[in-house]
């Protein structure tokens, strides 16, 4: 049977760059993402999915244990909008917590309990998410530091059956993110303000976080659990 991987906003600049490296390595991928493709332009399958739904992310996971063995699952959905402090709605952080923190534990946990011994999950974080930097996104800021310690946490839990939790930790990415990425790119300056704050004055691209995840996907990756991985182009070592 095939090995299958699931990656999650798969249809996102990142997980559109990680699809391509999984499927290059072998796997069968499942692009799943509330975001459909236009028909005919995936090479690897795709699967819509709400992650705020139980019975939505069910589906998914019916749909990729049809393709073969779950041996992999890439959590790279996620939503940005901005957040002020003082705003009186709470629209905006439920819907940011709804999908960044509890839609990683509702895939994950459906994931797990299907996935073969001696699989892998990664999570993905944000450079953001050690920075007490709180103008306009502090809720997704949270959400990210959050994803930080539930990797740590399941890491322990899943080892037992060689399962290796870890996470991926990238920069500002010379592609904003869908939704409001764009608008908010723009208050920060734009791209060419963001290049200034790394050492290599440049923007990591979302081909280099993939192939990250593609080594943690991968054998190769065998001794590695627990871990956050920045792909930042040397900012967190300021």
């Amino acid at each position: 049977m095939s090995d299958v991987a699931i990656i999650t906003g798969g249809t996102g600049s990142i997980g559109a760059a990680i699809c391509e490296v999984l499927s290059s390595q072998g796997w069968t991928c499942v692009a799943a993402d509330l975001v459909e493709p236009p028909p005919g332009t995936l090479p690897w399958e795709f699967e819509h999915v709400d992650v705020s739904s139980t019975a939505s992310v069910d589906t998914l996971i019916g749909r990729a244990s049809s393709l073969g063995k779950i041996r992999a699952l890439v959590n790279a959905h996620g939503i940005l909008r901005e957040t002020l402090w003082n705003d009186e709605s709470d629209e905006n952080v439920e819907a940011i917590l709804d999908v960044n923190l509890k839609g990683v534990f509702r895939v994950t946990r459906a994931v797990a309990m299907m996935m073969a011994d001696g699989g892998s999950i990664v999570n993905l974080s944000s450079v953001t998410a050690t920075m007490g930097r709180t103008r306009n996104a502090y809720v997704y800021q949270a959400t990210k530091a959050g994803i930080e310690s539930f990797t740590r946490t399941m890491a322990i839990e899943l080892a037992p059956r060689v399962i290796r939790v870890n996470c991926v930790a990238p920069g500002y990415l010379s592609e904003p993110m869908r939704g409001e990425g764009a608008a908010l790119r723009a208050q920060q300056g734009g791209n060419e303000a963001l290049a200034q704050l790394t050492p290599f004055s440049r923007l990591v691209t979302p081909m280099e976080v993939a192939t990250a995840i593609g080594f943690l996907c991968s054998p190769s990756a065998s001794g590695i659990s627990g871990v956050v991985l920045p792909v930042d182009g040397g900012q967190r070592a300021y």
